[in-house]
């Protein structure tokens, strides 16, 4: 039988120390989508990463931290099909939690916008 828990997201795949995320910052490179607002940035690693900021503005802890894992399973779905040399960093405004495939498919949009709006 088959295990039921979901695997939890990889360190590698994750944005974790603060130089990173004020690198992303400083790249200027954002679109809003939904309640998201996904801010890019290029990496030489050869995979996609992903960074969250969910602020005490979203709700109380157990609101936030229901996002920020269906947030994560989104991108745990979704990684491959994101370019391979993008950071993103989540910057999550208040709303009502929505579901791991509405993230997901905010997440694409939100990278192809960034890819395309960076080609041009």
């Amino acid at each position: 039988m088959a295990d039921a828990r979901p695997r939890p997201l990889p360190c590698a795949a994750r944005v974790r120390h603060r130089r990173d995320f004020q690198a992303i910052f400083a790249t200027r490179r954002a679109c809003a989508v939904g309640p998201l607002v996904v801010h890019a940035g290029d990496n030489a690693l050869g995979h996609c990463r992903i960074g969250l900021a969910v602020g005490r503005k979203v709700g109380h802890a157990p609101r936030r931290n229901r996002i920020k894992r269906l947030l994560r399973e989104a991108f745990r779905h979704v990684q491959h099909d994101l370019p391979s040399h993008l950071d993103l960093v989540v910057v999550v405004s208040p709303h009502e939690p929505l579901t791991w495939a509405a993230y997901a498919q905010l997440l694409v949009s939100a990278a192809t916008q960034l890819t395309g709006a960076g080609r041009a």
